[in-house]
C-alpha cells in the first residue's frame, strides 16, 4: 500500500465523511501541503506558529513588539527539538520559558552565583532581526550540541571579558 501525507492523515481522522458525491479524487490531485515536507519543515524547526508568549501574571516584565515576536519564535524552535522549560537570552534579559505552556515563568539572574535548575535548553533570541529571520540560523538558533553548563560558562566567561 502507498499512501502520501494526505492519505494517512485522512485515515486518522474521525468517523464523520462528508457525503459521497460519487466523484473520487487521487491524493495527487488534491490541493494542499505536502505533509512530509511541513514534518521536515518542523523537524528543522522552520515552521512557524505564530502563537504569541504570554507572561506569568506574578512577573513585572513588558515586551515590545519585537521581542513578543522573537519569543515566539524562540518557542516554536525550542518545541521543534522537544524543549520543555527553556533559557531564553535576549537583550541583557535571561528569560525562562515553560515551552509547553508558551509562557516566561521567570526571570534569570545570571550576574549572581548559583544553580539553574529545570531547563533542558538554552535559546539566544535576538529581537532586532525577529521579523526578518523566518528560518533558523546559526546565529539565533537554540544551542545544539552544547550542554547547558558549558552554554552558561561561555556566557560568564564573556560577561567577566567585558568587565
Amino acid at each position: 500500500m502507498n499512501t502520501n501525507g494526505v492519505d494517512f492523515l485522512n485515515m486518522l481522522a474521525s468517523g464523520i465523511r462528508p457525503i459521497d458525491t460519487g466523484t473520487t479524487r487521487s491524493s495527487s490531485e488534491r490541493p494542499g501541503v505536502d505533509f512530509s515536507a511541513m514534518l521536515d519543515q518542523a523537524r528543522r524547526g522552520e515552521l512557524r506558529t505564530g502563537l504569541d508568549v504570554a507572561i506569568a501574571p506574578a512577573l513585572d516584565l513588558t515586551l515590545t513588539p519585537e521581542q513578543s515576536a522573537a519569543l515566539s519564535a524562540a518557542a516554536d524552535k525550542a518545541e521543534s527539538q522537544g524543549a520543555t522549560q527553556s533559557l531564553v537570552l535576549m537583550d541583557d534579559m535571561a528569560l525562562v520559558l515553560d515551552v509547553t505552556a508558551r509562557q516566561i515563568v521567570d526571570l534569570a539572574d545570571l550576574s549572581q552565583p548559583g544553580v539553574l535548575t529545570g531547563i533542558d535548553s538554552v535559546i539566544r533570541a535576538s529581537s532586532t532581526n525577529a521579523q526578518e529571520s523566518s528560518s533558523p540560523t546559526q546565529k539565533d538558533s537554540s544551542v545544539s550540541g552544547s550542554s547547558l553548563l558549558d552554554a552558561l560558562a561561555r556566557i560568564d566567561r564573556r560577561r567577566t571579558d567585558a568587565a
